[in-house]
């Protein structure tokens, strides 16, 4: 009965501050689950999940240690469930209809374009059409096609290499 006791204490002595920085670093999480990036929403959102434990503990009612372990779980729990939908409408292809991803990416281009062969492509430059982060489009000769960087950040307009061809997937390098 302690146990429901302790989250009762819990949501009652709830601060504002802490309120706000445990909601807000879960909407940061999630938004980097869904829309991952160069990882700048997880590293907030997990330093505000933190914040808010903080700040939460700080007030001092009840048992401390369990009020973090609760506080921990249930944004772990939430965490995951979010993952859980992102994996189920990956699979059901309902992000794909999204406006979170653009028509015309890796996954329109290889569903419309299936076998392109590309390989005559491979040490031809060109350059960015859209900021490749790392998926994007380049104009390459006379061809605007979908490319994915190694891994870094190209912005639009800078030159890029073709420095590989996998089926209808271009990696380019930022071009010397």
């Amino acid at each position: 009965m302690a146990f429901f006791t302790e989250i009762g204490i819990l949501f009652t002595g709830m601060t504002v501050p802490a309120l706000i920085a445990l909601i807000l670093g879960f909407v940061f999480v999630v938004i980097e689950i869904f829309q991952p990036g160069f990882g700048i929403f997880g590293i907030v959102g997990g330093i505000l999940i933190t914040l808010g434990i903080v700040l939460r503990a700080l007030v001092g009612d009840g048992n401390v240690f369990a009020q973090v372990f609760l506080l921990i779980f249930f944004e772990a729990v939430g965490i995951l469930i979010a993952f859980l939908v992102l994996i189920l409408t990956a699979k059901k292809g309902w992000l794909n209809r999204s406006p979170l991803v653009e028509s015309g990416t890796a996954v329109a281009v290889t569903r419309s374009e299936g076998t392109a062969d590309y390989s005559d492509l491979i040490g031809s430059t060109g350059v960015a059409s859209t900021d490749l982060k790392p998926v994007g489009k380049a104009l390459i000769g006379d061809k605007t096609v979908e490319v994915v960087s190694d891994g870094f950040y190209i912005g639009k307009g800078e030159n890029v290499k073709v420095v590989a061809v996998e089926g209808a997937k271009i990696s380019v390098e930022r071009a010397e």
